[in-house]
């Protein structure tokens, strides 16, 4: 593949069009290069230009199998791990969208009870 192809493949990885975004999310989840990204859908590393360049398989399932399904058969990927890589990539997606206002809030569970003063103390009063 051409260099320009490979860089505007990679420029697209935040478009939801794109089966750019799915790749990367899933490559990002389990911690893949492109070897080893290649390596799980079954196919040559240079397949991962053009097919990062598709368009994203419909969200329907039966618009997903199909899409997925003629994916596969263009570039001779599985496509039982083409459709489990979309399905992570939306999850993970559904995930980041709810998550923001739970964000940063930590909460303890305490070992003691709270004293008056505000110290805590244990059942025996130490």
């Amino acid at each position: 593949m051409s260099d320009r192809l490979d860089r505007f493949a990679r420029r697209v990885e935040d478009d939801q069009f794109f089966l750019a975004s799915v790749l990367a999310e899933y490559a990002r989840s389990e911690d893949l290069d492109d070897g080893g990204l290649a390596g799980e859908l079954g196919c040559p590393v240079a397949v991962l230009t053009p097919l990062r360049l598709c368009r994203r398989p419909r969200p329907d399932p039966v618009g997903m199998r199909e899409d997925t399904g003629q994916i596969a058969e263009r570039f001779g990927v599985d496509v039982t791990i083409l459709a489990e890589m979309v399905r992570r990539a939306d999850a993970l997606a559904t995930l980041r969208q709810s998550a923001p206002a739970a964000q940063g809030t930590v909460i303890a569970a305490r070992d003691r009870e709270q004293g008056s003063n505000g110290a805590g103390s244990t059942e025996d009063g130490r």
